[in-house]
Protein backbone atom coordinates (compact mmCIF):
# COMPACT_ATOMS: atom_id res chain seq x y z
CA UNK A 1 0.00 0.00 0.00
CA UNK A 2 0.97 3.47 -1.17
CA UNK A 3 0.51 6.21 1.19
CA UNK A 4 1.38 9.89 0.35
CA UNK A 5 3.17 12.46 2.47
CA UNK A 6 0.36 15.17 1.33
CA UNK A 7 -2.30 13.10 2.91
CA UNK A 8 -0.40 14.44 6.21
CA UNK A 9 -1.15 18.00 4.89
CA UNK A 10 2.79 17.88 3.71
CA UNK A 11 3.99 19.24 0.60
CA UNK A 12 7.28 19.48 -1.21
CA UNK A 13 9.47 22.81 -0.88
CA UNK A 14 7.03 24.42 1.43
CA UNK A 15 9.37 25.62 3.86
CA UNK A 16 7.92 24.34 6.96
CA UNK A 17 8.79 22.17 10.07
CA UNK A 18 8.24 18.37 8.71
CA UNK A 19 9.12 16.53 11.50
CA UNK A 20 5.02 16.11 13.11
CA UNK A 21 3.54 15.28 9.82
CA UNK A 22 6.53 13.15 9.80
CA UNK A 23 6.18 11.13 13.03
CA UNK A 24 2.09 11.21 12.23
CA UNK A 25 2.80 9.63 8.76
CA UNK A 26 5.17 6.82 10.58
CA UNK A 27 2.64 5.58 12.90
CA UNK A 28 0.07 5.56 10.74
CA UNK A 29 2.17 3.07 8.64
CA UNK A 30 3.29 1.24 11.30
CA UNK A 31 -0.41 -0.35 11.27
CA UNK A 32 -0.14 -1.62 7.78
CA UNK A 33 1.91 -4.40 6.76
CA UNK A 34 3.83 -3.55 3.36
CA UNK A 35 3.39 0.06 3.23
CA UNK A 36 5.16 2.65 1.26
CA UNK A 37 5.44 5.73 2.89
CA UNK A 38 6.10 8.67 -0.47
CA UNK A 39 7.57 11.43 -0.96
CA UNK A 40 6.67 14.32 -3.41
CA UNK A 41 9.96 15.20 -4.76
CA UNK A 42 11.08 18.73 -3.39
CA UNK A 43 12.80 19.55 -0.22
CA UNK A 44 11.60 19.01 3.35
CA UNK A 45 12.96 20.76 6.40
CA UNK A 46 13.88 18.80 9.29
CA UNK A 47 14.14 21.04 13.09
CA UNK A 48 14.43 19.61 16.53
CA UNK A 49 12.15 21.42 18.19
CA UNK A 50 8.64 19.15 17.23
CA UNK A 51 10.96 15.86 16.75
CA UNK A 52 10.40 12.54 18.69
CA UNK A 53 13.33 12.41 21.52
CA UNK A 54 14.77 8.92 22.84
CA UNK A 55 17.54 8.34 24.85
CA UNK A 56 20.12 6.15 22.47
CA UNK A 57 23.43 4.40 23.53
CA UNK A 58 25.01 5.36 19.96
CA UNK A 59 28.63 3.19 19.95
CA UNK A 60 31.28 5.18 18.73
CA UNK A 61 29.70 8.25 19.27
CA UNK A 62 29.34 10.42 22.16
CA UNK A 63 26.79 9.23 24.88
CA UNK A 64 23.90 9.67 27.52
CA UNK A 65 22.11 11.99 25.53
CA UNK A 66 18.65 12.34 23.96
CA UNK A 67 18.55 12.19 20.21
CA UNK A 68 15.96 14.55 18.37
CA UNK A 69 14.72 12.55 15.73
CA UNK A 70 13.30 13.39 12.02
CA UNK A 71 12.31 9.93 11.11
CA UNK A 72 11.95 7.51 13.94
CA UNK A 73 11.44 4.16 12.50
CA UNK A 74 10.65 2.00 15.60
CA UNK A 75 8.89 -0.90 15.91
CA UNK A 76 8.40 -0.94 11.99
CA UNK A 77 7.72 -4.43 10.12
CA UNK A 78 7.96 -4.68 6.67
CA UNK A 79 8.15 -0.66 5.38
CA UNK A 80 9.53 1.10 2.75
CA UNK A 81 10.13 4.69 2.67
CA UNK A 82 10.38 6.46 -0.50
CA UNK A 83 11.72 9.82 -1.23
CA UNK A 84 11.26 10.09 -4.98
CA UNK A 85 14.36 12.34 -5.05
CA UNK A 86 13.29 14.24 -2.39
CA UNK A 87 16.23 16.22 0.06
CA UNK A 88 15.75 16.00 3.37
CA UNK A 89 17.44 18.94 5.47
CA UNK A 90 18.46 18.79 9.04
CA UNK A 91 18.39 22.11 11.27
CA UNK A 92 20.38 22.26 14.62
CA UNK A 93 20.98 18.74 16.14
CA UNK A 94 18.69 16.76 14.43
CA UNK A 95 19.18 13.26 13.86
CA UNK A 96 17.78 12.00 10.44
CA UNK A 97 16.81 8.38 11.02
CA UNK A 98 16.62 5.89 13.56
CA UNK A 99 15.37 2.50 12.73
CA UNK A 100 15.19 0.80 15.51
CA UNK A 101 13.62 -2.81 16.54
CA UNK A 102 12.86 -3.24 13.42
CA UNK A 103 12.92 -5.47 10.60
CA UNK A 104 12.43 -5.47 6.47
CA UNK A 105 12.73 -1.89 5.89
CA UNK A 106 13.78 -0.14 2.81
CA UNK A 107 15.05 3.59 2.49
CA UNK A 108 15.70 4.39 -1.14
CA UNK A 109 15.42 7.71 -3.55
CA UNK A 110 16.35 10.45 -1.39
CA UNK A 111 19.34 13.01 0.14
CA UNK A 112 20.51 13.65 3.69
CA UNK A 113 21.75 17.38 4.16
CA UNK A 114 22.63 19.49 6.77
CA UNK A 115 22.02 23.26 6.67
CA UNK A 116 24.86 24.28 9.03
CA UNK A 117 27.32 21.03 9.44
CA UNK A 118 29.44 21.38 12.74
CA UNK A 119 32.52 21.38 10.27
CA UNK A 120 33.54 24.95 9.49
CA UNK A 121 35.16 25.58 6.00
CA UNK A 122 37.96 28.19 4.93
CA UNK A 123 40.78 29.27 2.94
CA UNK A 124 43.85 29.81 3.71
CA UNK A 125 44.70 33.84 2.30
CA UNK A 126 48.12 34.88 3.85
CA UNK A 127 50.48 32.36 5.88
CA UNK A 128 53.88 33.70 7.00
CA UNK A 129 56.03 32.23 10.11
CA UNK A 130 54.13 33.78 12.69
CA UNK A 131 50.75 32.34 11.54
CA UNK A 132 48.05 32.16 8.68
CA UNK A 133 44.71 34.26 8.11
CA UNK A 134 42.23 32.39 7.12
CA UNK A 135 39.17 33.60 5.46
CA UNK A 136 35.33 32.63 6.17
CA UNK A 137 32.18 32.75 4.06
CA UNK A 138 28.88 33.78 5.46
CA UNK A 139 27.67 29.99 5.11
CA UNK A 140 29.75 29.43 8.59
CA UNK A 141 28.76 31.71 11.54
CA UNK A 142 31.49 32.31 13.75
CA UNK A 143 32.53 33.99 17.41
CA UNK A 144 36.12 34.91 18.33
CA UNK A 145 36.50 34.55 22.25
CA UNK A 146 39.06 34.79 24.62
CA UNK A 147 42.04 33.66 21.69
CA UNK A 148 39.16 30.70 20.80
CA UNK A 149 37.39 30.26 17.53
CA UNK A 150 33.58 29.54 18.32
CA UNK A 151 31.40 27.44 15.44
CA UNK A 152 27.68 29.03 15.54
CA UNK A 153 24.85 26.95 14.43
CA UNK A 154 21.29 26.84 14.31
CA UNK A 155 20.70 26.29 18.43
CA UNK A 156 24.45 25.30 19.30
CA UNK A 157 27.90 26.66 19.89
CA UNK A 158 30.80 25.06 19.87
CA UNK A 159 34.53 25.76 20.58
CA UNK A 160 37.00 24.79 16.93
CA UNK A 161 38.92 21.66 18.13
CA UNK A 162 41.24 20.94 15.04
CA UNK A 163 41.96 21.65 11.42
CA UNK A 164 42.18 19.00 8.53
CA UNK A 165 44.23 20.63 5.81
CA UNK A 166 42.78 20.40 2.34
CA UNK A 167 44.89 20.11 -1.07
CA UNK A 168 42.80 22.44 -3.07
CA UNK A 169 44.11 20.97 -6.41
CA UNK A 170 43.30 17.48 -5.30
CA UNK A 171 40.22 18.36 -3.29
CA UNK A 172 41.60 16.04 -0.41
CA UNK A 173 43.60 15.95 2.60
CA UNK A 174 47.00 17.53 1.96
CA UNK A 175 50.18 15.27 1.69
CA UNK A 176 51.72 15.21 4.70
CA UNK A 177 49.07 17.05 6.77
CA UNK A 178 47.49 14.34 9.14
CA UNK A 179 46.64 15.25 12.31
CA UNK A 180 48.95 17.18 12.71
CA UNK A 181 46.78 20.29 13.47
CA UNK A 182 44.16 18.50 15.71
CA UNK A 183 43.60 17.34 19.30
CA UNK A 184 46.15 18.55 21.77
CA UNK A 185 48.32 20.17 18.72
CA UNK A 186 45.31 22.02 18.33
CA UNK A 187 45.37 23.81 21.89
CA UNK A 188 48.87 25.40 20.94
CA UNK A 189 46.89 27.99 18.73
CA UNK A 190 45.18 30.85 19.53
CA UNK A 191 42.75 33.23 17.20
CA UNK A 192 41.69 36.37 16.82
CA UNK A 193 40.27 38.78 14.25
CA UNK A 194 41.71 40.21 11.67
CA UNK A 195 39.51 41.59 8.95
CA UNK A 196 35.88 41.23 7.71
CA UNK A 197 35.18 37.50 7.82
CA UNK A 198 38.60 36.79 8.72
CA UNK A 199 40.84 35.55 11.42
CA UNK A 200 44.37 34.87 12.34
CA UNK A 201 45.72 31.62 13.52
CA UNK A 202 49.43 32.19 15.45
CA UNK A 203 51.38 29.20 18.37
CA UNK A 204 51.62 26.75 15.84
CA UNK A 205 55.37 26.46 15.62
CA UNK A 206 55.44 22.89 14.38
CA UNK A 207 53.16 23.14 10.85
CA UNK A 208 51.33 26.01 8.97
CA UNK A 209 49.32 25.91 5.65
CA UNK A 210 49.99 27.84 2.90
CA UNK A 211 47.92 30.08 0.73
CA UNK A 212 45.55 28.41 -0.97
CA UNK A 213 45.14 25.68 1.15
CA UNK A 214 41.49 25.25 2.45
CA UNK A 215 40.85 24.63 5.68
CA UNK A 216 38.25 22.58 7.63
CA UNK A 217 37.76 23.76 11.09
CA UNK A 218 36.10 21.03 13.52
CA UNK A 219 33.72 21.12 16.65
CA UNK A 220 30.49 19.52 17.99
CA UNK A 221 30.58 16.12 19.21
CA UNK A 222 29.27 12.86 17.92
CA UNK A 223 25.82 13.67 18.59
CA UNK A 224 23.70 12.77 15.07
CA UNK A 225 24.21 10.18 12.68
CA UNK A 226 22.67 10.28 9.56
CA UNK A 227 20.96 6.87 9.64
CA UNK A 228 21.22 4.55 12.88
CA UNK A 229 19.80 0.80 12.74
CA UNK A 230 19.56 -0.69 16.41
CA UNK A 231 18.46 -4.29 17.11
CA UNK A 232 16.80 -4.47 13.64
CA UNK A 233 17.36 -6.47 10.52
CA UNK A 234 16.70 -6.95 6.64
CA UNK A 235 17.53 -3.60 6.15
CA UNK A 236 18.13 -2.02 2.61
CA UNK A 237 19.62 1.60 1.76
CA UNK A 238 19.00 2.01 -2.16
CA UNK A 239 20.02 5.23 -3.75
CA UNK A 240 20.69 7.62 -0.63
CA UNK A 241 23.06 10.26 -0.87
CA UNK A 242 24.23 11.66 2.61
CA UNK A 243 25.88 15.15 2.13
CA UNK A 244 26.48 15.77 5.54
CA UNK A 245 25.73 14.32 8.98
CA UNK A 246 26.64 15.13 12.70
CA UNK A 247 28.47 12.00 13.60
CA UNK A 248 28.67 9.09 11.07
CA UNK A 249 26.88 8.36 7.91
CA UNK A 250 25.52 5.32 8.81
CA UNK A 251 25.77 3.32 12.02
CA UNK A 252 24.55 -0.05 13.02
CA UNK A 253 24.38 -1.98 16.26
CA UNK A 254 23.38 -5.65 17.33
CA UNK A 255 21.68 -5.86 13.64
CA UNK A 256 21.77 -8.25 11.12
CA UNK A 257 21.67 -8.18 7.13
CA UNK A 258 22.27 -5.03 6.46
CA UNK A 259 22.53 -3.72 2.53
CA UNK A 260 23.90 -0.68 1.36
CA UNK A 261 23.69 0.41 -2.12
CA UNK A 262 24.38 3.10 -3.85
CA UNK A 263 24.55 4.57 -0.52
CA UNK A 264 27.03 7.83 -1.37
CA UNK A 265 28.23 10.18 1.36
CA UNK A 266 30.08 12.99 -0.58
CA UNK A 267 30.01 16.80 -0.40
CA UNK A 268 27.06 19.03 -1.34
CA UNK A 269 26.93 19.30 -5.28
CA UNK A 270 27.53 22.47 -7.16
CA UNK A 271 29.05 23.75 -3.71
CA UNK A 272 32.63 24.58 -3.08
CA UNK A 273 32.03 22.00 0.48
CA UNK A 274 35.06 19.49 0.74
CA UNK A 275 33.53 17.81 3.36
CA UNK A 276 30.83 15.32 3.96
CA UNK A 277 29.85 13.26 7.37
CA UNK A 278 31.95 14.78 10.16
CA UNK A 279 32.93 11.36 11.43
CA UNK A 280 33.09 7.50 9.61
CA UNK A 281 30.71 6.92 6.30
CA UNK A 282 29.76 3.32 7.76
CA UNK A 283 30.20 1.28 11.15
CA UNK A 284 29.21 -2.00 11.93
CA UNK A 285 29.21 -2.93 15.61
CA UNK A 286 27.94 -6.16 16.97
CA UNK A 287 26.20 -6.86 14.10
CA UNK A 288 25.78 -10.33 12.34
CA UNK A 289 24.59 -12.33 9.66
CA UNK A 290 26.03 -10.41 5.97
CA UNK A 291 26.67 -6.80 6.06
CA UNK A 292 26.84 -5.92 2.06
CA UNK A 293 28.38 -2.41 0.61
CA UNK A 294 27.41 -2.57 -3.22
CA UNK A 295 28.56 0.11 -5.45
CA UNK A 296 28.44 3.00 -2.65
CA UNK A 297 31.03 6.35 -2.70
CA UNK A 298 32.54 7.36 0.27
CA UNK A 299 34.46 11.04 -0.40
CA UNK A 300 35.42 13.62 1.87
CA UNK A 301 33.96 12.27 5.39
CA UNK A 302 36.22 13.01 8.39
CA UNK A 303 36.95 9.91 9.18
CA UNK A 304 36.81 6.31 7.47
CA UNK A 305 35.20 4.87 4.92
CA UNK A 306 34.05 1.76 7.11
CA UNK A 307 34.70 -0.33 10.16
CA UNK A 308 33.11 -3.53 10.95
CA UNK A 309 34.15 -4.85 14.82
CA UNK A 310 32.79 -6.35 18.04
CA UNK A 311 33.69 -5.14 21.61
CA UNK A 312 35.97 -6.03 23.89
CA UNK A 313 34.90 -6.10 27.39
CA UNK A 314 37.50 -5.89 29.98
CA UNK A 315 37.43 -8.21 32.77
CA UNK A 316 36.76 -5.84 36.00
CA UNK A 317 36.70 -8.84 38.93
CA UNK A 318 35.32 -12.24 39.40
CA UNK A 319 32.50 -13.53 41.50
CA UNK A 320 31.84 -16.69 41.92
CA UNK A 321 31.04 -18.18 38.58
CA UNK A 322 30.44 -14.38 37.46
CA UNK A 323 32.64 -12.06 35.39
CA UNK A 324 31.96 -8.44 36.08
CA UNK A 325 33.14 -6.38 32.78
CA UNK A 326 33.26 -3.23 32.13
CA UNK A 327 33.02 -0.86 29.01
CA UNK A 328 35.92 0.95 28.71
CA UNK A 329 35.94 3.71 26.10
CA UNK A 330 33.35 6.40 26.77
CA UNK A 331 31.90 5.78 23.77
CA UNK A 332 30.97 2.15 23.96
CA UNK A 333 29.40 2.59 27.27
CA UNK A 334 25.91 1.69 27.04
CA UNK A 335 26.20 -0.92 24.20
CA UNK A 336 24.68 -3.99 25.20
CA UNK A 337 27.93 -6.55 23.81
CA UNK A 338 26.40 -9.65 25.30
CA UNK A 339 23.03 -11.73 25.12
CA UNK A 340 21.68 -14.55 26.53
CA UNK A 341 22.58 -17.73 24.60
CA UNK A 342 25.39 -15.80 23.10
CA UNK A 343 28.96 -17.86 22.54
CA UNK A 344 31.98 -15.58 24.15
CA UNK A 345 35.56 -16.20 25.07
CA UNK A 346 38.16 -14.71 27.13
CA UNK A 347 41.17 -13.30 25.65
CA UNK A 348 44.49 -12.24 27.12
CA UNK A 349 44.85 -8.51 26.80
CA UNK A 350 48.85 -8.53 26.01
CA UNK A 351 48.51 -11.11 23.23
CA UNK A 352 44.93 -11.13 22.56
CA UNK A 353 45.10 -14.95 22.33
CA UNK A 354 42.23 -16.63 23.68
CA UNK A 355 41.82 -18.83 26.22
CA UNK A 356 38.13 -19.77 27.33
CA UNK A 357 35.08 -20.38 25.56
CA UNK A 358 31.45 -20.37 26.61
CA UNK A 359 27.96 -19.55 26.53
CA UNK A 360 26.09 -16.77 28.26
CA UNK A 361 23.49 -17.88 30.67
CA UNK A 362 22.18 -14.18 31.77
CA UNK A 363 23.48 -10.51 31.35
CA UNK A 364 22.81 -7.75 34.03
CA UNK A 365 23.39 -4.55 33.04
CA UNK A 366 24.79 -2.53 36.31
CA UNK A 367 24.72 0.35 34.64
CA UNK A 368 26.70 2.01 31.03
CA UNK A 369 29.67 0.58 32.28
CA UNK A 370 29.55 -2.25 33.97
CA UNK A 371 27.66 -5.13 33.89
CA UNK A 372 28.05 -8.87 35.32
CA UNK A 373 28.10 -11.97 32.98
CA UNK A 374 26.92 -15.35 34.04
CA UNK A 375 28.77 -18.00 31.82
CA UNK A 376 27.30 -21.77 31.23
CA UNK A 377 30.49 -23.02 31.85
CA UNK A 378 33.08 -22.98 35.49
CA UNK A 379 35.40 -20.44 34.47
CA UNK A 380 39.04 -21.52 34.78
CA UNK A 381 41.06 -20.15 37.68
CA UNK A 382 43.80 -17.82 35.75
CA UNK A 383 40.91 -15.48 34.78
CA UNK A 384 42.68 -12.26 35.13
CA UNK A 385 41.62 -9.11 35.60
CA UNK A 386 42.18 -6.82 31.97
CA UNK A 387 41.88 -9.71 29.95
CA UNK A 388 38.96 -9.18 27.68
CA UNK A 389 35.58 -11.18 26.55
CA UNK A 390 34.07 -10.84 23.22
CA UNK A 391 31.38 -11.82 21.13
CA UNK A 392 31.72 -14.71 18.92
CA UNK A 393 28.03 -14.71 17.72
CA UNK A 394 28.00 -11.45 16.70
CA UNK A 395 30.28 -11.41 14.09
CA UNK A 396 29.65 -10.46 10.56
CA UNK A 397 30.28 -11.86 6.98
CA UNK A 398 31.06 -8.52 5.13
CA UNK A 399 30.84 -8.38 1.52
CA UNK A 400 32.57 -4.75 -0.35
CA UNK A 401 32.29 -4.49 -4.18
CA UNK A 402 32.29 -1.82 -6.67
CA UNK A 403 32.54 1.04 -4.27
CA UNK A 404 34.75 4.06 -4.40
CA UNK A 405 36.56 5.33 -1.11
CA UNK A 406 38.61 8.99 -1.63
CA UNK A 407 39.66 12.57 -0.09
CA UNK A 408 38.36 11.49 3.67
CA UNK A 409 40.30 12.09 6.15
CA UNK A 410 42.19 9.00 7.71
CA UNK A 411 42.07 5.29 6.40
CA UNK A 412 39.77 2.99 4.29
CA UNK A 413 38.28 0.25 5.38
CA UNK A 414 38.77 -1.46 8.98
CA UNK A 415 37.88 -4.85 9.00
CA UNK A 416 37.72 -7.08 12.34
CA UNK A 417 35.05 -9.62 12.20
CA UNK A 418 35.95 -13.64 12.00
CA UNK A 419 33.32 -14.15 9.28
CA UNK A 420 34.03 -14.42 5.91
CA UNK A 421 35.30 -11.18 4.19
CA UNK A 422 35.10 -10.27 0.26
CA UNK A 423 36.92 -7.20 -0.93
CA UNK A 424 36.41 -7.17 -4.66
CA UNK A 425 36.39 -4.99 -7.62
CA UNK A 426 36.70 -1.41 -5.40
CA UNK A 427 38.27 1.81 -6.23
CA UNK A 428 40.24 2.94 -3.32
CA UNK A 429 42.43 6.40 -2.73
CA UNK A 430 42.82 6.98 0.97
CA UNK A 431 45.43 9.57 3.04
CA UNK A 432 45.91 6.18 5.36
CA UNK A 433 46.01 2.35 5.16
CA UNK A 434 43.24 1.63 2.32
CA UNK A 435 42.71 -1.69 4.64
CA UNK A 436 43.48 -2.15 7.95
CA UNK A 437 42.90 -4.96 10.41
CA UNK A 438 43.68 -4.83 13.77
CA UNK A 439 42.30 -5.63 17.31
CA UNK A 440 42.71 -3.89 20.31
CA UNK A 441 41.96 -4.79 23.90
CA UNK A 442 43.55 -1.97 25.85
CA UNK A 443 42.30 1.00 23.97
CA UNK A 444 39.48 1.16 21.76
CA UNK A 445 38.84 -2.47 22.50
CA UNK A 446 37.93 -3.44 19.07
CA UNK A 447 37.29 -6.94 18.40
CA UNK A 448 37.61 -9.41 17.11
CA UNK A 449 40.31 -11.85 15.41
CA UNK A 450 39.46 -12.24 11.42
CA UNK A 451 39.59 -15.98 9.77
CA UNK A 452 38.86 -15.53 6.37
CA UNK A 453 39.52 -12.26 4.61
CA UNK A 454 40.00 -12.35 0.53
CA UNK A 455 40.73 -8.76 -1.12
CA UNK A 456 41.02 -9.19 -4.59
CA UNK A 457 40.46 -7.32 -8.21
CA UNK A 458 40.85 -3.87 -6.48
CA UNK A 459 42.31 -0.70 -7.36
CA UNK A 460 44.53 1.10 -4.96
CA UNK A 461 45.39 4.90 -6.33
CA UNK A 462 48.34 6.34 -4.32
CA UNK A 463 46.74 5.64 -0.78
CA UNK A 464 48.66 6.50 2.59
CA UNK A 465 50.16 9.52 0.83
CA UNK A 466 49.96 10.90 4.75
CA UNK A 467 52.48 8.39 6.44
CA UNK A 468 52.82 7.69 8.47
CA UNK A 469 49.71 9.34 10.60
CA UNK A 470 46.91 6.76 9.51
CA UNK A 471 48.89 3.38 8.64
CA UNK A 472 52.09 2.13 7.36
CA UNK A 473 51.06 0.39 4.61
CA UNK A 474 48.38 0.29 1.81
CA UNK A 475 46.96 -2.98 3.98
CA UNK A 476 48.27 -2.38 7.17
CA UNK A 477 47.20 -6.07 9.82
CA UNK A 478 48.73 -4.26 12.82
CA UNK A 479 46.47 -6.24 16.25
CA UNK A 480 47.68 -4.62 18.85
CA UNK A 481 50.24 -6.66 20.63
CA UNK A 482 53.31 -4.94 21.95
CA UNK A 483 55.87 -7.99 21.35
CA UNK A 484 54.17 -10.40 18.92
CA UNK A 485 57.44 -12.58 18.47
CA UNK A 486 57.09 -13.43 22.17
CA UNK A 487 53.26 -14.96 22.08
CA UNK A 488 53.60 -18.53 20.03
CA UNK A 489 49.90 -18.50 18.91
CA UNK A 490 48.94 -15.82 16.27
CA UNK A 491 45.89 -13.94 16.38
CA UNK A 492 44.53 -13.09 12.70
CA UNK A 493 44.37 -16.26 9.87
CA UNK A 494 44.09 -16.63 6.57
CA UNK A 495 44.31 -13.29 4.72
CA UNK A 496 44.83 -13.58 0.49
CA UNK A 497 45.56 -10.54 -1.14
CA UNK A 498 45.44 -11.18 -5.00
CA UNK A 499 44.94 -10.07 -8.24
CA UNK A 500 45.20 -6.31 -7.50
CA UNK A 501 46.11 -3.02 -8.92
CA UNK A 502 48.80 -1.17 -6.84
CA UNK A 503 49.16 2.48 -8.48
CA UNK A 504 51.60 4.09 -6.19
CA UNK A 505 53.92 6.79 -5.63
CA UNK A 506 55.61 4.98 -2.43
CA UNK A 507 55.20 1.25 -2.83
CA UNK A 508 54.64 0.33 1.13
CA UNK A 509 52.06 -2.34 0.31
CA UNK A 510 51.12 -4.43 3.16
CA UNK A 511 52.34 -4.71 6.60
CA UNK A 512 51.24 -7.02 9.69
CA UNK A 513 52.44 -9.04 12.25
CA UNK A 514 50.68 -12.01 14.15
CA UNK A 515 49.25 -13.71 11.28
CA UNK A 516 48.68 -16.96 10.14
CA UNK A 517 48.28 -17.42 7.07
CA UNK A 518 48.90 -14.75 4.67
CA UNK A 519 49.23 -14.70 0.81
CA UNK A 520 50.15 -12.10 -1.99
CA UNK A 521 50.23 -13.03 -5.21
CA UNK A 522 49.47 -12.37 -9.03
CA UNK A 523 49.76 -8.71 -7.50
CA UNK A 524 50.68 -5.56 -10.23
CA UNK A 525 52.93 -2.49 -9.23
CA UNK A 526 52.85 0.46 -10.80
CA UNK A 527 54.95 3.47 -9.58
CA UNK A 528 53.41 7.08 -9.87
CA UNK A 529 54.43 10.24 -9.41
CA UNK A 530 51.76 11.89 -8.05
CA UNK A 531 53.01 12.69 -4.69
CA UNK A 532 56.26 12.66 -3.30
CA UNK A 533 57.91 9.95 -1.89
CA UNK A 534 58.30 9.96 2.57
CA UNK A 535 61.70 10.51 3.33
CA UNK A 536 61.69 6.85 5.32
CA UNK A 537 61.79 4.10 2.71
CA UNK A 538 60.33 0.94 4.96
CA UNK A 539 60.13 -2.38 3.07
CA UNK A 540 57.12 -2.87 0.70
CA UNK A 541 55.81 -6.09 2.44
CA UNK A 542 57.21 -6.29 6.24
CA UNK A 543 55.65 -8.60 8.07
CA UNK A 544 56.86 -10.17 11.48
CA UNK A 545 55.92 -13.10 13.65
CA UNK A 546 53.83 -14.43 10.50
CA UNK A 547 53.60 -18.19 9.50
CA UNK A 548 52.25 -19.45 6.59
CA UNK A 549 53.31 -16.68 4.55
CA UNK A 550 53.23 -16.83 0.35
CA UNK A 551 54.40 -14.18 -1.60
CA UNK A 552 54.32 -15.40 -5.33
CA UNK A 553 53.55 -13.60 -9.12
CA UNK A 554 53.35 -10.23 -8.50
CA UNK A 555 54.81 -7.88 -11.63
CA UNK A 556 56.05 -4.74 -10.12
CA UNK A 557 58.22 -1.72 -11.75
CA UNK A 558 62.13 -1.42 -11.22
CA UNK A 559 62.66 1.10 -8.25
CA UNK A 560 60.21 -0.83 -6.16
CA UNK A 561 61.76 -1.95 -3.01
CA UNK A 562 62.74 -4.94 -0.59
CA UNK A 563 60.89 -6.54 1.75
CA UNK A 564 61.34 -8.26 4.81
CA UNK A 565 59.17 -11.23 6.12
CA UNK A 566 60.18 -12.29 9.54
CA UNK A 567 63.80 -10.67 9.85
CA UNK A 568 64.85 -12.09 6.14
CA UNK A 569 64.94 -9.39 3.16
CA UNK A 570 64.16 -10.20 -0.26
CA UNK A 571 64.18 -8.49 -3.52
CA UNK A 572 61.46 -6.88 -5.24
CA UNK A 573 58.35 -9.19 -4.82
CA UNK A 574 60.15 -12.20 -5.61
CA UNK A 575 58.98 -15.29 -4.62
CA UNK A 576 58.87 -16.51 -1.24
CA UNK A 577 57.32 -19.17 0.87
CA UNK A 578 57.24 -20.43 4.67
Amino acid sequence: MYVSMESFGLQPDGGEDAALAVLRAIDYCRGIPGATLVFPEGTYHFWPEKALERLYYISNHDQEKTRKIAFPLIGMNGFTLDGQGSTFMMHGLTTPFVIDNSSDITLTRFTIDYERSTITQGTVVQADESGFDVSISEDYPYEVSSGKLIAVGEGWKEPVKGIIVMDPHTKAPKQGSGDILMWGYYDRGTVEESGKRRIRYSGFDHYSPENGDIVLLQSGYRDCPGIFVNNSRNILVEDVDLHASIGMGFIAQNSEYLHLRAFNVMPRPHSDRLFSASADATHFVNCQGKIELENCLFENQMDDPCNVHSIYAQVSERHGEDLLCRLVHPQQRGIQVFHPDDRVRLVRNDSLLPYFESQVKAVRAINAEYMLVELEAPLPADVNGGDGLENLTRTPDLHVHGCVARANRARGFLITTPGKVLFEGNVISTPGAAIKISGDANYWFESGAVRSVAIRENVFEDCNYCYPFWGRGIIDIDPEITNPESFEGRYHENIAIERNLFRTFHPVLATGHSIAGFTFTNNVVELSDRYRQADELPYVIDLKACSYVEVSGNRCQEGVLVSRINGKEIQQLAAVKE
